[in-house]
């Protein structure tokens, strides 16, 4: 039997942009960023993906769609038909939802010399490092949606996966062993990704409580 291959697809909502700025009386103005930005990460192993992969195919197919899977334009009913797929092939979700107008930490670069975004950058990693521990995982392969800020100076995403490198493994653990950018339109995992962030997204925005509700609390996980 083939070695069963573990994969991490990670995808976000909102942006990673400061929301507000001080101007010189103190006051707060809004930059025209999210107020929220949310993080999530669906863990597959190559059996599940293989599985995934034949039932976005049979949803596509019913409702006749063939344009890329996007939480913003797609039918609700076929929003709904693809969130149940967590829940019928058993795949562990795991999100991290920032409140950017409580948020304490640190936005932009904030002085690192190698980072584009160390909020981007910070809470990625941690999502990804919490998905490895929790799921007991070595050698995975995570695959995260292709941004130009996790680049610096057009050094194609080698200093981001640098610093994730060093984040989630440790000497003697190597949880994850390759990491790879990709256009989210080709990667059907990916758009799945995408479609919770929007769902945990409309949930906490007040703007429809009924999508996040579709998955299975068991096999959803909230990063704090």
């Amino acid at each position: 039997m083939a070695n069963i291959q573990h994969y991490i697809f990670v995808d976000e909502s909102g942006d990673p942009g400061k929301p507000f700025e001080t101007n010189a009386d103190g006051n707060k103005i809004p930059t025209g960023a999210s107020l929220f930005y949310i993080l999530t990460a669906i863990y597959l192993d190559s059996v599940k993906l293989f599985a995934l992969e034949n039932e976005i195919m049979e949803i596509r197919q019913k409702y006749g769609f063939r344009s890329e899977i996007k939480s913003t334009i797609i039918p609700l009913p076929m929003y709904m038909d693809l969130l149940a797929i967590i829940n019928k092939i058993g795949i562990p979700v795991y999100y991290r939802l920032v409140d950017k107008q409580t948020y304490k930490g640190k936005f932009a670069t904030a002085g690192h010399v190698k980072l584009h975004n160390i909020f981007d950058d910070y809470n990625l990693s941690k999502l990804v490092l919490f998905t490895t521990q929790k799921q007991k995982l070595t050698e995975s392969e995570v695959v995260i949606d292709r941004a130009d800020r996790r680049m610096y100076n057009g050094d194609y995403f080698s200093s981001f996966d640098e610093y994730l490198f060093g984040r989630v493994n440790t000497k003697t653990i190597k949880r994850i062993k390759h990491i790879t950018h990709v256009n989210s339109e080709y990667v059907n995992a990916m758009q799945l990704s995408d479609l919770v962030s929007g769902a945990i997204k409309d949930y906490f925005t007040g703007k429809n409580k009924d999508l996040r509700r579709v998955i299975d609390k068991n096999y959803l996980y909230k990063i704090w």
